[in-house]
């Protein structure tokens, strides 16, 4: 019986030592399949990349640029009309609205009829006017005769007085009628008690879209009552909100880089065009930013929310790609070409100390072993450290 154990023992420590050595000759197969970083004669700063792995691993050169740099600060912010661009439309005098198809979003060009307005104050007006400029030639001939007169002392003062105050007094209020006419769109020298109208337009005052409506055909619209709403898109804004510990570091002519939310990887550049002089009741210090790019705002819709970054101070300084530098044992490097050899390429690692970063490039503060001269690992480094 112990003869059997021991041979069994003895079988299965034999069949353990064959698998062992099965799977570390697997192992060994497996790492051999990979890309193979050997260093070059011992040295452990050095890499050697032959042109085989460079081509498989669809490897970059490049060399640090000078970029310009700066803290940031995060925030959020709004696409604003600015108040030039709003227009409320509101009549001067009472009427009857007819005509009336506005839509809200509709475009509107500026001296487009929006609707009429119906009243019989309009065709008093009209009478009055043309009323009074009939008056005023024979008011005017009996004024300078009156005043011929006086002056060769043949009639009284009181006659020519009287014929200068009924002068003066048809032709000012001739002239309140002749504008009040001009408000609501009556060429007064195309009118005649023939060409009298009941109807009077209401005009776009600029070029735009209609953002809201208020009345309804049929309706009465009081004077100075608000029938539409029209914004202009022709200039657009961004309005900031910045917290009030940070408003001190913001200022005009600073860089704005914004996104909105349903496209984040579009960015729009803007400068800080005006930092607001008080602090609202959430705390926030309003500022307000135009786009460098104008003709980027035809891309913009009021209203929208955004993201945005105010670039902070400035600076230039040398720069790469982020996945240029590897982070090993605490430290960053950078892997720079400083020979060939029958197989590819020889790499140094340089250590690099970071400044700042924005979403693509880091800043590379000045370093002895690099400048823009250097042909840099710029994808792939990776892999080889």
């Amino acid at each position: 019986m112990e003869a059997i154990k021991s041979t069994i023992y003895k079988s299965l420590i034999i069949a353990c030592s064959v698998g062992a050595l099965f799977q570390c000759s697997s192992k060994t197969e497996d790492a051999s399949s990979g890309v193979e970083i050997q260093s070059v004669g011992g040295n452990s700063d050095q890499v050697s990349l032959t042109q085989a792995q460079y081509d498989a691993m669809n490897m970059e050169w490049g060399n640090m640029v000078l970029k310009t740099f700066s803290e940031e600060l995060k925030v959020q912010g709004q696409v604003k009309i600015p108040v030039e661009g709003m227009q409320d439309i509101t009549p001067f005098f009472g009427g009857y609205v007819s005509g009336l198809k506005l839509m809200e979003g509709q475009e509107v060009r500026k001296g487009e009829v929006l609707f009429y307005l119906e009243s019989p104050e309009f065709v008093k007006l009209q009478q009055d006017y043309l009323e009074a400029t009939s008056q005023l030639n024979y008011l005017k001939q009996e004024f300078e005769r009156q005043k011929t007169l006086y002056g060769e002392k043949i009639a009284s003062q009181k006659g020519y007085l009287k014929a200068e105050s009924d002068y003066q007094s048809t032709l000012a209020r001739s002239e309140s009628l002749k504008k009040q006419l001009a408000m609501i769109h009556v060429n007064t020298d195309q009118l005649t008690p023939a060409t009298i109208q009941a109807k009077v337009p209401i005009i776009s005052p600029i070029a735009g879209f209609v953002e809201s409506v208020f009345t309804v055909p049929g309706a009465f619209l009081p004077s100075a009552s608000k029938a539409a709403t029209l914004i202009s898109t022709e200039h657009m804004h961004i309005e900031l909100n910045i917290f009030e510990k940070d408003a001190v570091h913001v200022a005009e002519g600073q860089g704005v880089i914004f996104t909105l939310p349903d496209s984040p990887g579009n960015e729009f550049e803007a400068k800080v065009y005006v930092v607001g002089k008080s602090i609202s009741e959430q705390r926030f210090v309003p500022v307000h930013a135009h786009l460098v790019d104008e003709s980027q705002e035809k891309r913009l819709v009021p209203g929208m929310y955004l993201e945005a970054r105010v670039q902070l101070a400035p600076q230039e300084g040398w720069s790469l790609p982020v996945a240029a530098v590897v982070e090993s044992e605490g430290k960053n490097f950078v892997l720079v070409q400083s020979g060939t050899n029958d197989q590819g390429f020889v790499l140094t690692k340089v250590e690099v100390q970071l400044g700042r970063q924005n979403d693509q490039l880091v800043e590379i503060y000045p370093n002895q072993q690099l400048n823009e001269n250097s042909k840099i690992l710029v994808k792939g480094a990776f892999n080889m450290l």
